[in-house]
């Protein structure tokens, strides 16, 4: 397993290098940022989620998904009674802590690991999360950064999300039985771009503010811990096995998702500490995931 995570940790160093080196800039991430989010990613997903084999007691891995962020809501919250930290940044922990970044992560580990079966899998997972993470996380980091949330603004935060139209069109396909071979070959192509675009951007964004840096490392600490501990919980309670473990298990220790940051932006919350805490916490996952997919891999 780690033969094949090398060279995903190379193309991220490559994304930090041309961007320390100025070749890319701040607006390359963003457009890049863009096409991931409206082209590749829900290209992927569909892809994923059209040619799958699905079954009803798939429902389990949703489930786990937020039996996962429920837990580490809680963790979150009741974290933040006794840390005293100032509402912007109290705001910016509460909204990066419960959320999942399996796009730019977790995709490209299950692909490499478990090929499109294993990616359809974590897509299933991520379909709880993604629900909670455009209502309850976005309502608690608008209610942190005291900003007006009603019904009708989350409702228009899940209809401009595209991979979550991505998820809902595929399951659609997938039930219709749509696999034209016109229309795979045109996702083929699109998502052929996913592993190099993403790991450029991660490498793009990492960025860590060296004071207070062990702040950034107990923190990634306590929420990959927390989330292998509730994963572990929910695949022990659905008496998950195989590649459907595997899935709730690189899904539930994720670091925090990039959405997130547009959320304390949004909010007016503290982002350098959410750029800091994913930053920290995307190789801290790496390396917990190399020795763990090693068992979990058959």
């Amino acid at each position: 397993m780690l033969v094949q995570l090398l060279p995903m940790v190379l193309v991220c160093c490559l994304g930090y290098g041309l961007k320390r080196a100025g070749v890319l800039g701040p607006g390359d991430a963003k457009t890049i940022g863009l096409l991931l989010t409206h082209l590749v990613l829900p290209a992927v997903i569909l892809k994923a989620l059209a040619t799958a084999t699905l079954s009803p007691e798939l429902i389990y891995l949703p489930l786990s998904a937020l039996l996962v962020v429920l837990g580490l809501t809680l963790m979150g919250l009741a974290s933040l009674r006794w840390l005293g930290w100032e509402r912007a940044k109290a705001g910016a922990l509460i909204t990066t802590f419960p959320s999942l970044e399996g796009g730019a992560v977790g995709y490209p580990l299950m692909l490499l690991a478990f090929g499109e079966v294993g990616l359809s899998r974590l897509v299933l997972f991520d379909l709880a999360h993604a629900v909670y993470l455009l209502t309850v996380v976005y309502c608690l980091s608008a209610w942190f950064g005291q900003a007006g949330v009603t019904a009708r603004a989350v409702a228009t935060k899940l209809a401009q999300t595209p991979f979550f139209w991505a998820i809902l069109l595929g399951l659609i396909m997938n039930a219709l039985g749509i696999n034209h071979g016109v229309v795979l070959s045109l996702l083929d192509i699109v998502a052929n771009s996913f592993l190099l675009l993403v790991l450029l951007v991660v490498g793009m964004e990492f960025e860590v503010q060296m004071a207070g840096g062990w702040v950034y490392l107990l923190v990634a600490i306590a929420k990959i811990g927390g989330g292998l501990g509730f994963g572990w919980v929910a695949v022990t309670v659905f008496g998950l096995e195989g590649v459907e473990r595997a899935a709730v298990l690189v899904g539930a220790t994720l670091p925090p998702s990039l959405l997130t940051l547009f959320f304390t932006q949004e909010n007016g919350l503290d982002t350098r500490f959410a750029i800091s805490f994913i930053s920290v916490a995307i190789p801290l996952y790496l390396v917990v995931m190399v020795p763990l997919l090693a068992q979990l891999t058959p």
